[in-house]
């Protein structure tokens, strides 16, 4: 008769393990160097399918207001960028979507903005300029600041389908219960190898960085 199999003690078990460990840090340098390597291929990827996935987006449910966000003016001319994102932004009003439309930029193209709305047909009392900076972040801060104050938590934001995604990923930092419906045609409509490249970088700039340093301004009241 054969002796008995004694089971392995836990300590000793535990000893095995460690034993096959490697005593140099080599391993874990490796380990490590291949989830970075990883990370820095997933991220880009997961940011580029977000914004097309994003960009196909075109919620028409009612809101509080229709925001229209300036284009940034460093890459082309404003102009025929901003002139879509009227038109659809009028479209929307005149389809029910919100009773007021939001527009930003820096006081000439808020105005601007202002201007061929009212002479598109929307009423004057209907078309709000709001002062801001270029910048998505400075805008959406500003949006948000006073949509608090008038006891405003949604809106509807009209940009191009390539800028959507950091449209809305900004807007909901800021605590705005954010729609979106990007333009349809016109200028910056296509998505681009060079206009998602750059908002791929802004997006994981945006969640990398700029994510941490924003406050809730907009706070829901719990129901």
């Amino acid at each position: 008769m054969s002796a008995p199999t004694v089971p392995a003690r836990p300590g000793a078990v535990a000893l095995s393990i460690v034993a096959s460990v490697p005593r140099t840090p080599r391993g874990l340098l490796t380990a490590a160097s291949t989830v970075l390597v990883f990370l820095a291929l997933l991220l880009p990827i997961g940011a580029v399918c977000q914004i097309v996935l994003t960009s196909q987006l075109d919620d028409r449910s009612p809101t509080q207001a229709i925001v229209v966000l300036d284009p940034a003016r460093y890459w082309g001319d404003p102009v025929p960028v901003m002139n879509a994102r009227l038109a659809h932004a009028a479209q929307l009003y005149a389809a029910g979507t919100a009773p007021v439309i939001v527009v930003t930029g820096p006081a000439r193209s808020a105005k601007f903005a202002r201007e061929q709305l009212i002479a598109s047909g929307v009423p004057a009392a209907d078309v709000v300029a709001f002062t801001t900076g270029a910048d998505t972040v400075g805008a959406l801060q500003v949006v948000a600041t006073i949509m608090r104050d008038l006891s405003w938590e949604s809106a509807t934001l009209v940009t191009d389908p390539p800028h959507a995604a950091r449209a809305q990923a900004t807007a909901a930092g800021f605590g705005i219960d954010a729609h979106l419906s990007p333009t349809e045609a016109g200028p910056g409509t296509a998505l681009t190898s060079e206009y998602v490249g750059r908002e791929t970088a802004a997006l994981l700039r945006f969640y990398l960085l700029t994510r941490w340093d924003q406050a809730q301004i907009i706070t829901t009241p719990t129901r």
